[in-house]
């Protein structure tokens, strides 16, 4: 192997190959980041009542309209939220007195 091969070739490539690596893992990280985000913007919307069963819908799009949030980040927490209330609710059933 000539040392120019390795020089202008190899050297080159595996550098490209680190930085497309790092990127990716960037982009991971990011994406996880955004998620957990919008779960806790979800959390606290439903702690503080603005959002509920009836009402989801119109509050997401009033938060799209107020610049809060992305389309992109109201879509996404349209469908937790939908996911969300269209689990069966888990109630505790007493027994009936005899």
């Amino acid at each position: 192997m000539d040392p120019n091969e390795f020089l202008f070739l190899i050297l080159p490539l595996a550098a490209l190959v680190a930085i497309l690596i790092v990127v990716v893992f960037y982009l991971a990280i990011k994406e996880d980041n955004v998620r957990h985000k919008e779960v806790e913007t979800l959390n606290e919307l439903m702690r503080t009542g603005a959002v509920d069963k009836e009402n989801f819908s119109a509050a997401l799009q009033g938060l799209v309209r107020d610049k809060i949030i992305d389309e992109d980040s109201c879509e996404r927490l349209r469908k937790l939220l939908e996911d969300s209330f269209n689990e069966p609710e888990e109630t505790c059933s007493q027994p009936e007195p005899a």
